[in-house]
């Protein structure tokens, strides 16, 4: 069953990618990438509290944190496409992407596979049940999360 949602989790993210991609050169604006991308931005968000969450009480539920890693690794796999040229500073609204995201495109890019490749270990080892793995794998998600922040998103005002 893991190996089927694993196949599933991966079309679903190349469908999202593809969705987004299309949808700001069929006409949507920058700003309506930019709202999706906050959006999408807030459900990984809340994966990755609902992971902590389930660490912090000291006793995790390994159905939960497989479900909210999986979140996480399909989040990571779609999250190229939430970055179109057009969707930063200059869409007119609020974003916190700085213009490095695309001038500085290859950096982007590794910072984001990265991401990818500890989302992935994350949930590899969340499909296991192995919750210390499962732990430590969160940290590498985290240092991937704060690498590409630092770099590439305007601190909070």
């Amino acid at each position: 069953m893991l190996r089927n949602f694993g196949r599933v989790g991966a079309a679903t993210a190349a469908c999202v990618a593809l969705m987004a991609t299309s949808s700001l050169a069929a006409g949507s604006s920058g700003a309506d990438a930019v709202k999706d991308r906050i959006a999408h931005m807030k459900g990984l968000g809340a994966a990755a509290k609902a992971l902590g969450d389930q660490f912090r009480s000291g006793n995790p539920d390994s159905a939960i944190v497989r479900g909210e890693a999986a979140k996480i690794a399909t989040a990571a796999q779609s999250m190229r496409a939430w970055f179109p040229r057009g969707s930063g500073p200059e869409a007119g609204v609020k974003t916190r992407a700085l213009p490095a995201i695309w001038t500085d495109a290859t950096g982007f890019a590794a910072a984001q596979q990265a991401f990818v490749a500890s989302a992935g270990k994350l949930n590899a080892a969340a499909s296991t049940g192995d919750m210390a793995a499962t732990g430590a794998a969160m940290k590498d998600v985290g240092a991937g999360c704060k690498g590409c922040h630092d770099k590439y998103r305007k601190p909070e005002s």
